[in-house]
């Protein structure tokens, strides 16, 4: 029997097709970058000076790209298996719903005893990038206050030493037992941060956006010894 076409006088269907998980990634990253360019040229034209970059979790990309990449799904988030990852608020302007990490608050484990980065793995939009060994990461970089680190103002303590997961790489003690951050080396977990013993802790970790090359990694003076 022949197949019977649609009736002449039937509307054709105006239900738009469903749009593929790579179709809605790529809208949603096509969505940020013009958003960003928008941000950065309004910052430009009405003067805004540069702000402090959010930490991101490890393998983000360059901060614009991150942000015109991330669909703030928050994956990465829910499966960090030390808390470390948040989401930011709508107080953030651009940044909102993107995640963000605080070392003073929890620094990152790096997914101690896990077999990769969980935070990587659960990416579905490539903002996080494969890291393929751990000293590789580019977090962020410590700074050393002198002025309020128990070693450089006399008293012997190698609390961040012991905590680097890279210590005689990322931290140095010197022949004094004081620290110093090698920067090239510094990923950014915080972990120093976390173990620092000062009330007001004496290490803080900046982005790798706001770190220029060369650089001191320590601020503040030492005492006289």
């Amino acid at each position: 029997m022949k197949a019977q076409g649609p009736h002449p006088n039937a509307e054709p269907d105006s239900t738009p097709p469903r749009p593929t998980r790579r179709g809605l990634y790529a809208l949603v990253g096509l969505a940020g970058g013009a958003a960003l360019g928008a941000w950065s040229l309004g910052a430009s034209s009405s003067g805004i000076g540069h702000r402090a970059h959010r930490l991101r979790p490890p393998g983000a990309l360059d901060e614009p790209d991150f942000l015109a990449a991330c669909i703030r799904c928050g994956r990465c988030v829910e499966a960090c298996p030390s808390g470390t990852l948040a989401l930011t608020g709508l107080e953030a302007g651009l940044d909102c719903g993107t995640p963000t990490l605080e070392p003073r608050e929890v620094p990152c484990e790096l997914c101690a005893g896990e077999e990769s980065l969980l935070c990587i793995d659960s990416c579905p939009s490539d903002a996080l990038g494969p890291v393929e060994d751990l000293r590789a990461i580019r977090m962020g970089v410590a700074i050393i206050d002198r002025s309020l680190c128990f070693s450089w103002q006399g008293t012997v303590c190698r609390a961040c030493w012991h905590a680097c997961p890279f210590p005689d790489g990322a931290i140095q003690l010197d022949w004094r037992t004081r620290p110093e951050v090698l920067a090239e080396a510094c990923i950014g977990c915080g972990l120093c941060v976390r173990a620092c013993l000062t009330e007001d802790t004496s290490i803080a970790v900046v982005s790798q956006a706001d770190f220029v090359p060369g650089q001191s990694t320590s601020t503040g003076e030492g005492a006289a010894l």
